[in-house]
């Protein structure tokens, strides 16, 4: 089934489709946005067909999608976000140096080093969402060559101290997710020499400690950041963690996960800062 919806500009696929189905989207002329939900994996018969559109600005494919498909995915014409829920066998990523228009991918949880690399060779990317990846030092390389990026969300990825060492030479990137991943508190104090961050997530990184938090003071652009824990043990207290951010002179957003506080300490952050959000 296809609709339009008007009020939020999107052209929606459910379930199963035919190539047919998206060849007759032709008629519409250029699509702002475009996603494909609720359907068996997207293969490279049916993805060739979006080579037919006019073009697609915006493409979010929440389904499986083949190796082999993505080859004719990234090549719809005028293509800028994409975001695809899963990528599998059979192939491999290809043609990514072909995206001249490709600002934002977002292929969290399914990419292998293999596949940053491929993806790496789209050099108009500005976001790059990798949550998950299979990290190397190679795919960290490879992301670092990169001329315009400018933000990188690895969460839940095994990025680790000797990465943030290596992503600490960037100086244009301005938001960084690192949360839930391997780094320590000498992973941090490489990362806030990145004195351009604006944005820093750090949800979940259980080897970092309240004291370490101390470094974010050295990042004097940082509007936002993002800090928690999963675990039923709290490691971070309010009545000390909170001295803490008032230290970083930019900040205007918070987001604070599994970390107790009173009317009190409530009420005084959301007096402090532009937006807190408390989960």
């Amino acid at each position: 089934m296809t609709k339009i919806s008007p009020e939020d500009d999107w052209a929606k696929f459910e379930g199963r489709i035919s190539t047919a189905d998206i060849r007759r989207l032709r008629t519409k002329g250029a699509i702002e946005k475009l996603s494909l939900t609720k359907m068996p994996t997207l293969t490279a018969r049916v993805a060739q067909a979006l080579s037919y559109l006019q073009s697609v600005d915006q493409l979010w494919l929440w389904c499986d999608v083949t190796r082999t498909a993505m080859r004719h995915v990234i090549a719809v014409p005028g293509l800028r976000i994409l975001d695809v829920l899963n990528i599998v066998r059979p192939g491999r990523l290809e043609s990514f140096s072909d995206a001249s228009n490709l600002e934002v991918f977002r292929g969290n949880h399914c990419l292998t080093e293999e596949d940053i690399v491929q993806v790496a060779k789209c050099k108009s990317l500005r976001e790059l969402g990798v949550q998950g990846a299979g990290l190397s030092s190679r795919a960290i390389e490879a992301i670092l060559e990169l001329p315009k990026l400018q933000s990188l969300d690895l969460e839940g990825s095994e990025f680790d101290d000797a990465m943030a060492e290596r992503i600490s030479a960037s100086t244009l990137m301005t938001s960084l997710d690192v949360g839930a991943t391997r780094i320590t508190g000498a992973g941090l104090k490489h990362l806030c020499k990145m004195t351009q961050l604006r944005s820093f997530d750090l949800w979940a990184t259980t080897s970092i400690h309240e004291n370490d938090l101390d470094l974010l003071a050295e990042l004097p652009n940082l509007e936002y950041v993002s800090v928690g824990e999963c675990s039923d043990v709290a490691s971070f207290k309010a009545e000390t963690l909170l001295p803490r951010l008032s230290a970083v002179s930019s900040l205007k957003r918070l987001w604070l996960d599994g970390i107790e506080l009173d009317a009190s300490q409530r009420a005084s952050l959301e007096g402090r800062y532009e937006s807190v959000r408390i989960t």
